[in-house]
């Protein structure tokens, strides 16, 4: 186990790929932030508390996506170059090491920096907006709520297959990504669309309520318990479906690694 797993060499790695990296992606975290910062603050003097905090959850969910799919998509660069890619598969660790290295950094590390970078953009410019408006008040944005973890269970996947681009496309990998991202989701859709019909037949979403509840109507006007069981379990089976995506892209990854070090 120690010679594919240590935790000493794998810090290692994470400390090596953060004096590498980490400058570089904490400019462009910031420089993203601060755009959307300031147009939150242009177009927040006129609004309320409520419609505030839920322009920061969307600001949120924006910004955590567009930034965790370039990070995930560019990761590796290493691999761009023929003599930077020969020192990184020297580095004395394992390519699993390296591979959890990288993950770790574009998921919980990414995830933590982000959050405690826009909390901190938010924090001053409800400062600011706060000082020009008595009807709003000073609060820390907390990002733990259901539309942002929604949002970020969803991510996760996704940033699975961006970084298994990575390691596998050596020139522009988030440019063919992105491509073969969109043919992905197209046969996804048309397959779960197929799926849909097979077992509801003419049954049709009608409404989505706020509170999550669906109303289903059928060709015939007929509404029954059972179809809607059918159309519920077919979402759960797809969305369990997507969430096997991750741990497959992220093995793929891996091996991406491996095999470049044969």
């Amino acid at each position: 186990m120690d010679a594919y797993l240590n935790l000493n060499r794998f810090f290692l790695v994470v400390k090596r790929d953060l004096i590498e990296n980490g400058r570089s992606a904490l400019f462009g975290m910031l420089t993203v932030i601060s755009i959307f910062s300031f147009i939150l603050l242009m177009t927040s003097f006129d609004t309320n508390q409520i419609l505030l905090t839920e322009l920061g959850n969307r600001l949120y969910i924006i910004e955590f996506w567009f930034i965790g799919v370039f990070f995930s998509g560019m990761a590796f660069r290493d691999f761009r170059n023929k003599e930077r890619s020969m020192a990184y598969l020297m580095l004395p660790a394992s390519s699993l090491e390296k591979f959890l290295s990288i993950l770790f950094l574009t998921t919980i590390g990414f995830f933590i920096s982000f959050t405690l970078l826009f909390g901190a953009f938010n924090l001053l410019n409800m400062g600011v907006i706060s000082s020009f408006s008595e009807a709003l008040s000073l609060e820390l944005y907390n990002p733990f709520n259901r539309d942002v973890w929604a949002s970020i269970m969803i991510f996760i996947p996704v940033q699975a297959i961006f970084l298994a681009g990575a390691t596998t496309f050596k020139k522009v990998p988030l440019f063919y990504t992105v491509l073969y991202f969109f043919l992905f989701l197209l046969i996804y859709g048309f397959l779960a669309t197929i799926l849909m019909k097979f077992y509801t037949g003419s049954l049709t979403i009608s409404e989505f309520g706020d509170n999550s509840s669906i109303s289903f109507y059928s060709s015939d006007g007929y509404m029954g318990e059972k179809s809607i069981d059918k159309i519920l379990s077919v979402q759960s089976f797809l969305f369990f479906i997507s969430y096997l995506l991750a741990p497959i892209f992220w093995v793929v990854a891996w091996f991406k690694i491996k095999e470049k070090e044969v």
